[in-house]
């Protein structure tokens, strides 16, 4: 739908402004190079393999090594890049009046990165480390940001819709940046024999497998097991993972039970039954942080949507047309 629209306004899409290769302008131009390699490396990862198998030309799987390899790379400078967009001037701008407003924020976004890596991670491990550090330093340099326009006397509320738009999607970003970060490096998963009573620890939780039931749905039938999940306070949590067969496909389906949390999710999928003494294959997951992805990307989406409510947009078109209007009639 966007290149549909670019697409259908791409007559009245002029621009004749001049910048310096220091400037908000070529901040943005890189940003939205990033953004362009990122996606089509990731188109390239999606497609590729369907491409070669509808061709016969063999048979390859692309999963998380090349995804890991290629898109984390690009988003490391893209995140950076956002600190640094934020403050620097429209048109043209100088190292000497940009370098003092990254002194304070890339100060406390190193000290912040480190002390959460080490006081609410399982372990320190470096790229967890890097990976908070640019989480901490979008967030730090957009409230440096906000607190120089508040300087002179601004009230909060006078500041354009499009502003705050713009400080919601960074804001988002660096949430996605937390959850992706902590997730892909502290997320853990075993998969294990267990029969009634058997205990297994993930994460800092307890997994008890109580046995399984014979349990009948609208129109399937389920083994549904009985995990109780305990943490460190004592806590209890009661997961009821199933194996499924539906009465018009009869292959079993696996319908994991999740218990979901700001800070983390819990899975638990039942596999198959081993013996006749009671004894199941189960797998459970630890998952630190993945709901912060998908909250990530609503805060970016509340914050476009936001933006594009921003009065001056409907009154620079006004006055557009206006011009054009004049233009018309004076010839």
């Amino acid at each position: 739908s966007s290149l549909a629209l670019y697409a259908w306004r791409a007559n009245s899409i002029r621009s004749r402004v001049h910048f310096e290769i220091i400037s908000r302008e070529t901040a943005l131009l890189v940003n939205n190079v990033i953004l362009v390699v990122a996606a089509a490396s990731v188109l390239l990862g999606t497609l590729y393999p369907l491409i070669l198998d509808a061709l016969e030309l063999g048979k390859i799987s692309v999963g998380p090594p090349y995804f890991n390899s290629v898109f984390i790379p690009l988003t490391a400078p893209l995140v950076l890049l956002l600190g640094f967009g934020i403050m620097i001037r429209w048109k043209q701008d100088t190292l000497a009046n940009l370098l003092p407003k990254l002194i304070l924020p890339a100060i406390l976004s190193l000290v912040a990165g480190f002390t959460f890596v080490l006081m609410f991670t399982p372990e320190f491990n470096y790229p967890a480390v890097l990976g908070m550090v640019l989480a901490f330093w979008v967030v730090l340099s957009s409230a440096n940001d906000l607190r120089s326009r508040l300087a002179g006397g601004r009230r909060f509320w006078s500041l354009p819709r499009s502003y705050f738009g713009m400080l919601l999607g960074h804001i988002g970003i660096a949430v996605c940046v937390v959850g992706i970060t902590l997730v892909s490096i502290y997320s853990t998963e075993k998969d294990v024999r267990m029969q009634i009573d058997d205990v297994v620890e993930l994460g800092g939780y307890q997994f008890q497998f109580k046995g399984v039931d014979e349990v009948e749905g609208p129109n399937y039938m389920a083994a549904q097991g009985h995990v109780q999940v305990t943490d460190d306070g004592g806590n209890l949590i009661l997961l009821e993972p199933q194996k499924r067969v539906y009465l018009v496909q009869k292959s079993p389906m696996t319908e994991a039970a999740i218990d979901a949390g700001i800070t983390r999710d819990l899975f638990v999928a039942l596999g198959e039954k081993l013996d006749e003494e009671g004894a199941w294959s189960v797998r459970v997951y630890h998952k630190p942080y993945i709901r912060w992805i998908w909250l990530g990307a609503l805060i970016m989406s509340i914050g476009g949507l936001l933006a594009a409510m921003d009065k001056r947009y409907r009154k620079l078109a006004a006055r557009q047309v206006a011009m054009d209007k004049n233009l018309a009639g004076a010839g």
